[in-house]
This record gives C-alpha cells, structure tokens and sequence, in this order.
C-alpha cells in the first residue's frame, strides 16, 4: 500500500507500507496472472508489471468487496474485505490537484514533477518560477507519474534548459492504400518530416538537471526523455520507462471491452528504438518495500546526493 484514501480503512489496521499477500484468497502472484494478466496488454514487461499490479490489480464489481491479506514489517498478518470504491466518496481524502509540484529542496536544488503533459501547466509553473529556479543550483524534473498527453508541452520545458535548437523524437506510420491490399502488397512507411524546436532565449537554465523516471513515464513523458537524451543535457535516474509511444487508436469491443492501438512508431533522433524496450536510466533506483515503510523516496534521495 503506497496511498490510502479512505480513512475508515485505519479503523480496520490498514496502513501505508502494508504488503498486499493474496487478494480473494488466492497469493497475490498466482491471482494477479490468472485474474488480471490475461485481461492487459501492454509494450514492455515493466509497464506490464504496472497495469497487472498498480492500476488494476483489485479492479472488480464495485458491489463486490475484496478480500486481502496484508502483511506488515514484522511479518504480522491482517485480513480485511474492503469496498473497490471509497463509499460515500465525499467522506475520503483525495489527493490535491498534483498535475505539477514546484518546491526548493535542501541545498539549494529546484524540483519540477510534472505529472501529465495533457496541457502546458508544467511549462506554465516553471516559466512562473523561472526567477528561483535561475538561482537554484540544480534543477530536478520529475516524470515517474507521468503518462503523456502532448508532446510539445514536454518541449516547452525542455526549451528553458537549452541555448540551442533541438530534435524531438522521430515519427513514422503505415501509409495504408487500400488497393496495395487488394494487389497484395504490403503498405509502406510514412515517415514525418523531423523538425527542431526552437530554445526559449526568456528562460535558460544552464546549471546540472536530472530527470526522474519510472515503468510509469509513458508516450509524450518519453518523448521528453527522448530529446534530454539525445541532447546529452543531464542525467536519467530511477527506472527504465514503459516503452510505448502512443498516439492510441481507441475502439470499443463487443461485451463493453475497449482497445487501444498504438498508430505510430517512434525512435531517437539518430532512430534508435524505445518503443517495445523503454528508456533505461544512467543510474538505476528501485523503490524498496523498505523505503515505502520508512516514507523514503530513495531515487529522488539519489539524485540529490549527485547533484550536492
């Protein structure tokens, strides 16, 4: 348990930190691959690992309650049978609004997370507090939450670190004739024409940056971690991204299902591939059980060990 909304659920001894054992009865491994696995799809094992075991591993009925067993640091076990939902929601704590979090961290080290790239409000905050960030000795941005949206609110931040013109990712896509079918041809690649986005000479920052990443940095949050990298402007710490590039063909299935397809195939500048493998950091921090207990955030505490 990395978040407990519901504080009814303290009530019945469940606790951030508590290691979730088995659900429904079944050891949690064996339920998460008979139960959810074969329901998911995904790019990479590490953004599979995600959907199966953080976003839907106790989805069900909401009328149905699941059953766990938890297991805290000094291996004492708790069962409980909790609501999939908190009801009624009004009486749960729910997170502020955390699309982007600006602060100061000890030694003089400014830190961005930004948690979406749906609209610019993380350039909006950064360009907001240009005048800190300018006399911080180091810059942290933060995408391990970050799922994507659009690309180009990513290059708006990554404008600010830059004095030069930079390439983003490369893009290409089938370039289906319908007729090529018919004749039984294979359709060919159309590839986008790669441009270069232009530096922001209002906000530079020219000091150390380091970008945290997770399986849960996805789609437009690579593209930004695409172009950090080929431009060799800071450091990657945390885990390696979720591999997958986005831009969704969405449809429904029959029985209520949907399906998502990704429509484009994406690459580094020079095309080396992150679709189907990740982006792997330069110096790899995995969260611990350990760390989660202790409320410790051990690749943000790397990070600024490097940049001290």
């Amino acid at each position: 348990m990395t978040e407990i909304y519901d504080p009814a659920l303290a009530t019945q001894g469940v606790r951030v930190g508590a290691e979730v054992v088995s659900v429904d009865g079944h050891p949690v491994r064996e339920y998460a691959e008979s139960a959810v696995a074969p329901y998911v799809s995904s790019s990479t094992p590490q953004g599979r690992n995600v959907r199966v075991y953080y976003y839907f591993l106790l989805n069900g009925p909401p009328d149905v309650p699941v059953r766990l067993t938890l297991q805290d640091e000094s291996a004492k076990t708790l069962s409980v049978s909790l609501h999939r939902y908190c009801e009624p929601s009004s009486k749960c704590i729910w997170p502020q609004d955390d699309r982007v979090q600006f602060k100061m961290l000890p030694g003089n080290i400014a830190y961005l997370a930004v948690n979406e790239f749906v609209d610019d409000l993380g350039a909006k905050t950064m360009r907001d507090q240009f005048a800190a960030i300018a006399q911080a000795r180091a810059l942290i941005v933060d995408l391990r939450k970050n799922g994507g949206g659009n690309g180009s609110n990513g290059y708006a931040i990554l404008s600010m670190l830059t004095d030069k013109p930079f390439q983003p990712s490369s893009i290409k896509m089938l370039d289906y004739k319908p007729s090529y079918r018919a004749w039984g041809q294979v359709p060919g690649w159309w590839k986008m024409p790669v441009g270069e986005v232009i530096p922001d000479p209002a906000h530079f920052f020219s000091k150390p940056v380091v970008v945290l990443t997770s399986a849960m940095t996805y789609s437009a949050a690579e593209d930004f971690v695409v172009a950090f990298d080929a431009m060799h402007r800071g450091t990657l710490v945390g885990e390696t991204t979720g591999g997958s590039s986005g831009q969704p063909l969405i449809f429904k299935l029959p029985g209520g299902g949907t399906a998502w397809i990704c429509t484009m195939d994406e690459a580094y500048p020079d095309g080396r591939a992150f679709v189907g493998v990740g982006i792997p950091p330069q110096v790899k921090v995995s969260p611990t059980v350990s760390d989660i207990r202790q409320g410790r955030d051990a690749p943000l505490e790397r990070a600024i060990e490097m940049l001290r």
